[in-house]
């Protein structure tokens, strides 16, 4: 594998790991009332991600429980395994 194939691999692995550190983060803050810069900034950032999972989940199914970070897990981890593979194709 070259240099640059790894380099990519890594890249997007690290982006898929901050996607997921920042969902986590904003679920376990869902759990807490609290409301201050950093529950402000952790909504900011991942508000515009959720939002059309969130949306997607609201038109086709009505759940009490918002399950569109599950969602957005399950759809970055899956973009993942296909970006890697077609790195390994093409390098």
């Amino acid at each position: 594998m070259s240099l640059l194939a790894y380099s990519l691999i890594t890249i997007i692995e690290r982006l898929s790991w901050l996607f997921y550190i920042l969902i986590m983060i904003r679920v376990i803050l869902s759990w807490v009332p609290t409301n201050n810069n950093f529950t402000e900034l952790i909504y900011n950032i991942t508000d515009p991600i959720l939002k059309p999972f969130k949306d997607v989940l609201d038109k086709y199914l009505n759940l009490p429980i918002d399950l569109s970070p599950l969602l957005f897990i399950i759809t970055i981890e899956a973009v993942e395994k296909i970006l890697i593979r077609l790195i390994i194709v093409i390098f």
